[in-house]
């Protein structure tokens, strides 16, 4: 009974995330089996893609995105590191750094355990998300490419 119940509060919830994204006037794809849509945007140096899935089972819903670059293996503890400094700065959401495989990706979530979302949410998820990620993936790009170093990187970080 718990788990149909969680079933349907998930289907609602990506029903509601998906007539958010066609009133905003958002193309994306989407995939009713998985509850999960891809969509993205042009940045304003890289594009920025994002796959927003609804999770059922802990009652979440999960914006994820890959960043479109992987960290050659002499900078990845550079990149654990840059890392780990933008994440302080944040207030919602967080990068997320393999330092084995060299990928990044930026994670957001928000439960829906006993709650009510609104289209709001979602719309803040994503902008926040897309603002967030367009901000700083360009100069984690310069920092993995050794255009400009870690240090400074952190001290341009200290300016603002």
């Amino acid at each position: 009974m718990a788990d149909e119940m969680k079933v349907a509060k998930a289907n609602e919830v990506y029903k509601l995330l998906c007539q958010t994204l066609e009133k905003n006037n958002w193309k994306y794809k989407k995939d009713e089996e998985k509850l999960s849509i891809e969509c993205g945007a042009q940045g304003d140096d890289l594009p920025v893609e994002f796959i927003v899935k609804v999770d059922a089972e802990r009652q979440l819903v999960l914006l994820t995105s890959h960043l479109p670059f992987v960290i050659q293996e002499d900078k990845r503890v550079d990149m654990a590191m840059v890392i780990s400094v933008i994440n302080n700065l944040l207030v919602d959401g967080c990068f997320d750094y393999s330092v084995t495989n060299g990928h990044i990706f930026f994670r957001m979530t928000n439960s829906f355990i006993e709650s009510t979302v609104s289209e709001s949410v979602f719309m803040y998820m994503l902008l926040c998300s897309f603002k967030t990620i367009d901000d700083y993936n360009d100069k984690l790009l310069m920092v993995a490419k050794g255009m400009i170093t870690t240090e400074q990187f952190i001290s341009s970080l200290a300016k603002k």
